[in-house]
């Protein structure tokens, strides 16, 4: 970063509460790696941060106003910025796996269910014949690292992934735990992130994430302050070792439960000294709106917004490190899963069969080692498989050819793709969407078939609550053909 922009950055964190952005390097790895390590290095660096249910409509970047997000709105200008990225595979473990394999997941064909994970098509972990970008950099002599708070890749499922890079770190705490000894809980302190208008539903749960994380912890003891510190130090290890390396920082916030620290709620809401903080204010994945208050309701999107600003503050953390250390011969990708429901169409959290633009429009910028493309952005549709053979491609690797993603490196210098997308296609269990610039479809996938089929004119009805699927069969029948198209030959399975 330019001094300018890191100013911006420092100013912008220091705005939103972070207590110091630039973090405090000590011992021997710190001062020997200053500016020697990325001039040591064979190849270019890789970095992927994932975040968890975060709405575009929340990132200044992408015109969001609902929450600040200094550091992505810097990054924003350092990268090329994704303006139609939509996952083929959802949501948080299948998109995980479309990254870090490089292949689409959609539409879970031969997919069963495994021990640990919910029953629901594509949730399946990474198996042995499966390559991972990591697997193809450390190959190449990288050193590789994952840091991860998900409790998905904590469950036996993924034991073998978490075995593959030189460097696993696992951060506990959040729900479902998995061989993680649970601390009391107090019955007020249970009252306090309670929403009493759900009646106890998902008590197990929030008692289960409160004894996971102790009352009056400093801001460094949350979960996503120790996955992006986690990360600090494994490029710290990097600069001292002098070796390239590919880091993944897969940080489950913002998911539920939502419990960012004050200082930070203080931003939006008039937080008082153990106060009411529902954390969870709905049963797991998806609750009614109308089931909770109107005070409910807008605290739970101030801490969500909150819980939002303290990730951005500490990502601007790790960039800053990233810098501090000489490694500026990185790419860095940042991009979320799926969003969040808080109130539209009448539901809050993850309603699959409701499927609408809250939850399928998602962030997604890449930070070119050269620049290349800094602040522009690009309206192709992009998606999770895309990351990998764009990364390895962009250090000179081999990319496997199971991953059938596309090179999106042409997009850097304002070209095309070899890979020509007019629609999308995706899929979220067994629904099925698709969609281009102006309309959204959504449907099921009944027994191999396209059933209850929704269109939305996204133009003239942003908020998508009109269906026009009886009115533009035209449309219906353009994006359904694009399902079957991109289904293959065998059609679509029967889930």
């Amino acid at each position: 970063m330019s001094d300018v922009t890191r100013r911006e950055l420092l100013a912008g964190a220091a705005a939103v509460g972070a207590t110091a952005a630039l973090p405090s390097f000590s011992g021997e790895a710190a001062q020997a790696a200053i500016a020697p390590a990325a001039a040591a290095a064979n190849g270019a660096n890789v970095v992927v941060v994932v975040i968890d249910s975060l709405r575009t409509d929340h990132v200044g970047a992408y015109g969001g106003h609902r929450a600040r997000t200094p550091t992505l709105d810097v990054f924003a200008r350092e990268s090329l910025l994704f303006t139609n990225t939509h996952h083929e595979a959802l949501p948080t473990v299948p998109v995980r796996k479309s990254i870090l394999i490089g292949r689409s997941g959609f539409p879970f064909r031969g997919w069963h269910p495994e021990p640990g994970l919910p029953d629901a098509p594509g949730w399946e972990g990474i198996h042995r014949d499966e390559r991972t970008f990591l697997d193809v950099l450390e190959a190449r002599g990288y050193l590789t690292g994952y840091v991860t708070d998900n409790p998905h890749v904590l469950q036996p499922a993924f034991a073998g992934l978490r075995r593959r890079p030189t460097v696993m770190k696992s951060v506990k705490g959040q729900i479902p735990g998995y061989r993680l000894r649970r601390g009391p809980v107090s019955p007020s302190r249970l009252r306090r992130h309670l929403a009493p208008e759900i009646h106890g539903r998902d008590r197990g749960r929030v008692r289960e994430y409160l004894g996971y994380n102790k009352a009056g912890r400093s801001e460094r003891e949350y979960l996503a302050a120790r996955v992006f510190q986690g990360g600090i130090d494994f490029i710290e290890r990097a600069a001292f070792e002098r070796r390239p390396f590919g880091l993944v920082i897969d940080c489950f916030d913002v998911h539920e439960p939502w419990d960012p620290p004050d200082s930070y709620l203080s931003l939006y809401a008039k937080v008082k000294r153990g106060g009411y903080r529902p954390v969870m204010p709905f049963p797991t994945p998806y609750g009614r709106a109308a089931d909770l208050s109107k005070r409910t309701l807008r605290l739970t999107k101030a801490m969500y917004a909150a819980e939002i600003t303290f990730l951005d503050a500490w990502l601007g953390r790790f960039l800053t490190a990233l810098e501090a250390l000489g490694l500026a011969n990185t790419w860095v990708a940042v991009v979320a899963d799926h969003g969040v429901s808080l109130g539209e169409h009448g539901w809050i959290g993850k309603q699959s069969n409701d499927i609408h633009g809250e939850l399928l429009s998602v962030p997604m910028m890449i930070r070119h080692p050269q620049r290349l493309g800094a602040g522009k952005r690009t309206g192709y549709f992009a998606s999770s498989h895309d990351i990998a053979p764009t990364l390895l491609r962009g250090v000179g690797a081999a990319v496997p050819k199971a991953m059938d993603g596309a090179d999106l490196r042409p997009l850097f210098e304002g070209k095309r793709p070899s890979q020509r997308r007019s629609t999308w296609v995706g899929a979220w269990g067994d629904t099925l969407m698709a969609g281009d610039d102006r309309w959204l479809l959504v449907a099921k996938n009944n027994g191999g078939s396209i059933r209850e089929v929704r269109l939305y004119d996204k133009r003239r009805d942003p908020g998508e609550h009109r269906n026009l699927a009886r009115s533009r069969r035209d449309v219906v029948r353009r994006l359904t053909k694009a399902i079957r198209r991109e289904a293959g030959r065998k059609g679509l399975p029967r889930l």
